[in-house]
């Protein structure tokens, strides 16, 4: 994100971001100001999660996509990820080709060679952190995805710390502060409960039935929250297209519209719910597909 791109005025474009009253400036804050900056990694992991959200949506409908997530095994799974890959790829080109032509008012010298050569840069650093991400997940670190995410959040966390001490100690309001860092421990131990807890629900087979009883007890554990954090990352990936769209089109229309989407608007809560629910149930349902899970217990006997 600090490693810029030449030839831009990053403090003016900055600035019009701040003062441009929401849509661009929603967008910027969900990727922790990366946009603003216009580094090497502006793009962020943005891209692999678009792409993760069409193959999954795309696995329900597709029974060729579904048979290599579900019934291939471990090569069918590298497969499907490996169209994820592709999918990020070609995200990651136009969302380049798009930010570009977005800052063409404060580029110094533009020209297609310019286009292209800033395109290339930004989708070779959306790719650096798709790798970098697989790797987390591969040394069994976290999900990369999410740990890159939190990192992103984490590293935006003292400047947001820091506004609001001084807000706080300029309207003299410590024991509004005390609440709020109190109210944020209790919702993060919260989360963590949710996030860890499962349910075991018992299991009997007929074969291992003996004299004495049954040969050994077992049960068939369930998480609570199995979809984790990707519902919300989904759901706010969704919410940020019509911004998108608006600044790349120019269309008033779509700028009214994706106006009723972004925070403070009259349809941001309850299309923010109703996206997590969905993702929620489908993500879980993928998951934990009850026609899988009962074919696993006959393999098991």
């Amino acid at each position: 994100v600090y490693i810029p791109i030449d030839g831009v005025d990053r403090a003016a474009f900055a600035a019009s971001l701040g003062g441009s009253g929401g849509l661009m400036g929603y967008v910027d804050t969900l990727s922790g100001g990366s946009i603003s900056k216009l580094g090497l990694f502006s793009l962020g992991i943005v891209p692999f999660i678009n792409s993760s959200i069409i193959f999954q949506l795309l696995s329900s409908a597709v029974p060729q996509l579904q048979k290599l997530q579900k019934e291939e095994g471990l090569a069918g799974r590298r497969k499907f990820n490996q169209l994820q890959r592709y999918g990020a790829l070609a995200f990651a080109v136009v969302q380049a080709v798009g930010q570009i032509l977005y800052v063409r008012p404060y580029v110094d010298d533009f020209s297609l060679s310019y286009l292209a050569s800033s395109s290339l840069t930004l989708t070779a650093g959306a790719m650096i952190l798709l790798y970098i991400g697989e790797v987390l997940s591969e040394l069994k670190l976290g999900n990369g995805t999410s740990l890159l995410i939190f990192v992103n959040i984490v590293a935006a966390l003292p400047s947001s710390v820091g506004k609001t001490l001084s807000t706080g100690g300029e309207v003299d309001n410590t024991g509004g502060l005390a609440l709020f860092a109190l109210a944020f421990v209790l919702i993060t131990m919260g989360i963590v409960y949710v996030q860890e807890a499962d349910r075991k629900i018992p299991i009997n087979y007929a074969s291992r039935y003996k004299a004495g009883g049954l040969a050994r007890s077992s049960y068939l554990p369930f998480k609570v929250n199995s979809a984790g954090v990707m519902p919300i990352i989904f759901a706010s990936s969704l919410l940020a297209l019509p911004v998108g769209i608006a600044n790349f089109t120019g269309s008033a229309l779509v700028a009214s519209g994706a106006k009723l989407l972004y925070p403070g608007g009259p349809l941001y809560l309850p299309v923010n719910v109703g996206l997590i629910c969905f993702f929620n149930y489908f993500y879980t349902f993928l998951q934990l597909d009850p026609n899988d899970v009962s074919d696993q217990l006959k393999r098991q006997g």
